[in-house]
């Protein structure tokens, strides 16, 4: 009787481990089943052909649209744009998705602008600019750009669409990246639902010795839009990434993001970026990000659509979540048998 009761607890825990490993399985990212990655970029290249999409650019002097589309079987499923603009009011960054459907609608929109640059002096000295504690100095307002200047690059293997902004007076400039497939730019990977957009801050003149800067974003939207900060984004979950924060713009089933990296590279030193939690007013809704004095500053934000992805990338999958399934009452019949003799 001892014997039985010993091998019937081998076969319960050894059911138990195996159920583990399932699950481990099944909620670890798997990308595809080839595991092969001939432009070195860090992605599968099966996952990469699953969620290739076919990108089109229209571009003048103060305006460029990325039109970014996806298809399967030669069918239209779903596209977003982004529109760069500059103008008086800034740089800013139009974002709109639709989904193919009897009537395609609209389904989110949203803005970002970068639209101001602040020194102040840090009087509660704690790295963000509020501007009701601490002492404002001088405001740069982002209001004069020259003409966009738009170049396709080959960026370790694969095309890249560039764009390239800068004010008048060359302090402020932002580099935007986008691509039909996954990109590896500057050690960064970049999805294709997403643009990439390197901010600097070149040479700003500084009037107080001990004044630090605060760049002022702006979101907006005319549907109304549930905004969520997440300090754990997408491409953290999917091990693309690490050291991000985001804010989620939420509008039914669709989720649109502006994300950045938590360091900056000020004077050749990665340093830490504080951002201001995110204001949300009758007149606007803004966050300040807030980065230690320097004279070159090089910062990394995003802006993209979330869960476009493949979910899956993988038929492996499919089989393990049904092993799952067939394994559990399977197991249980075994130990209902030997239990009974």
């Amino acid at each position: 009787m001892k014997v039985q009761n010993v091998k019937t607890q081998k076969l319960v825990l050894g059911g138990f481990l195996a159920l583990l490993v399932i699950s481990s399985f099944i909620y670890m990212p798997i990308y595809a089943d080839s595991h092969e990655d001939e432009d070195e970029d860090g992605i599968d290249d099966e996952y990469e052909d699953e969620n290739e999409r076919q990108v089109e650019i229209e571009v003048s002097d103060y305006e460029a649209k990325i039109e970014s589309s996806y298809e399967t079987n030669g069918e239209f499923e779903n596209e977003f744009d982004v529109t760069i603009k500059t103008s008086s009011e800034g740089l800013e960054f139009e974002l709109e998705f639709e989904e193919e459907n009897d009537t395609v609608e609209i389904e989110i929109e949203f803005e970002i602008l970068f639209t101001e640059i602040v020194e102040y002096r840090d009087l509660v000295v704690d790295g963000l600019y509020i501007a009701s504690d601490d002492e404002t100095i001088q405001v740069l307002k982002l209001d004069e750009f020259k003409p966009i200047v738009y170049t396709v690059e080959i960026i370790n293997n694969e095309t890249v669409h560039v764009f390239n902004v800068e004010t008048v007076d060359e302090v402020f400039s932002a580099t935007l990246y986008a691509s039909g497939k996954f990109a590896n730019i500057n050690d960064v990977i970049v999805a294709p639902t997403q643009v990439k957009v390197d901010v600097g801050i070149h040479n700003f003149n500084y009037t107080e010795e001990d004044s630090v800067l605060a760049l002022k974003v702006k979101l907006e939207s005319e549907k109304e839009v549930d905004y969520e900060e997440d300090d754990e984004t997408e491409d953290e979950l999917q091990n693309r990434s690490d050291d991000e924060y985001e804010i989620d713009i939420n509008l039914g089933d669709y989720s649109g993001f502006f994300s950045w990296i938590e360091t900056a590279m000020i004077d050749g030193v990665l340093q830490e970026v504080k951002a201001t939690p995110l204001d949300i007013g009758d007149e606007e809704t803004k966050l300040y990000l807030n980065y230690p004095r320097g004279n070159e500053i090089i910062h990394d934000p995003k802006v993209g659509m979330a869960d476009l992805l493949s979910k899956l990338g993988s038929t492996n999958m499919v089989f393990i979540a049904i092993a799952a399934l067939l394994t559990i009452p399977g197991l249980a019949l075994l130990i209902r048998k030997k239990n009974r003799k």
